[in-house]
């Protein structure tokens, strides 16, 4: 269990780094973005490639998998947009914003690093087939209803059209897809290539979660807290609950399955809540205050976790 502790300690050591390098500018604003390009457009990209390329991918009922996390999801996603749009008289895109730091979480620049640190690359890959989906099923639903809400008069084609073209561009998709189809073809992976990949692959999630502190460094927390506090409540407590319940006692999950479902819904709001609320314009001061306060609460009700689940 220490061993356990002792790894969630260090993924946050990284985060807290690059929160510090933001805080102090300890490094000017163009070379922080370098280095998040090269961190989240290069380094990560390739991380996930050589991983999927080398695993063999353990037995798993992916559609219980499936059902459990995204279903516990789904729900907070509508318990949110609910709130949001009778108790605070939000717009529906608006709506559709704070349902997503509700229920998107950090899957990758957090969750990648701390679930490999907890469980190895083996056991880690039912969490990567959740990650594999987090972004094709969330944004998705997410992007179609502020789609659907703002261009109202546009046809449905055309709309469908912008979200997959979206989607395509997703970095984190392709080198999973290219992992994927890599190790599916049993496509030989040649030892040089191995020995220069590799060692990319081990600096790169240190290099993603300082990535991520820097982010975090950048947001302020002053603005719109009090609606944070109930997403961050929803998103760190009332996820985690909702998966916990479906996969052990609807799904009737193996251990190890429960437990990467609910530290799955546990993680944080994820940071591209925010692009998404820049790139729409829309609750900006709501959803970065949320995805501070949220790290910040993970570290306990994550380390709480390690200590009450079994696996």
């Amino acid at each position: 269990m220490t061993n356990l502790l002792s790894a969630v300690l260090s993924v946050f050591s990284f985060i807290i780094i690059g929160y510090i390098i933001k805080k102090l500018n300890i490094i000017p604003h163009a070379i922080s973005k370098k280095f998040d390009f090269i961190s989240f457009n290069i380094l990560l990209p390739i991380a996930l490639v050589t991983n999927f390329w080398l695993i063999e991918f353990p037995n798993v009922l992916i559609y219980n998998l499936i059902f459990s996390f995204f279903g516990a999801g789904i729900m907070v996603f509508a318990i949110a947009f609910y709130i949001s749009k009778n108790f605070y008289q939000f717009k529906t895109d608006d709506s559709a914003l704070f349902g997503l730091g509700a229920c998107f979480g950090n899957s990758v620049a957090f969750g990648i690093p701390l679930m490999y640190s907890i469980l190895g690359p083996v056991n880690a890959m039912p969490y990567m087939i959740l990650v594999l989906f987090h972004g094709i099923i969330h944004f998705t639903y997410t992007t179609l209803i502020i789609e659907s809400y703002r261009n109202r008069s546009q046809p449905n084609i055309l709309k469908l059209i912008k979200t997959i073209i979206g989607l395509a561009k997703n970095v984190v998709l392709f080198g999973m897809f290219i992992g994927l189809f890599l190790n599916y073809t049993n496509i030989p992976f040649p030892e040089t290539l191995q020995n220069i990949l590799k060692p990319v692959a081990k600096i790169a999630l240190p290099a993603v979660l300082i990535s991520l502190g820097i982010a975090l460094g950048g947001f302020k927390i002053a603005q719109g807290i009090s609606y944070s506090i109930i997403l961050t409540g929803l998103k760190n407590f009332a996820h985690p609950l909702i998966a916990f319940i479906l996969a052990k006692y609807i799904f009737l999950m193996s251990p190890l399955l429960v437990f990467t479902v609910v530290m799955a819904a546990a993680l944080p709001c994820g940071s591209q809540t925010y692009y998404f609320s820049y790139r729409y314009n829309s609750l900006q001061s709501i959803i970065s205050a949320n995805i501070v306060i949220s790290t910040f609460v993970s570290f306990f009700t994550l380390s709480a976790l390690l200590l009450i689940l079994p696996y």
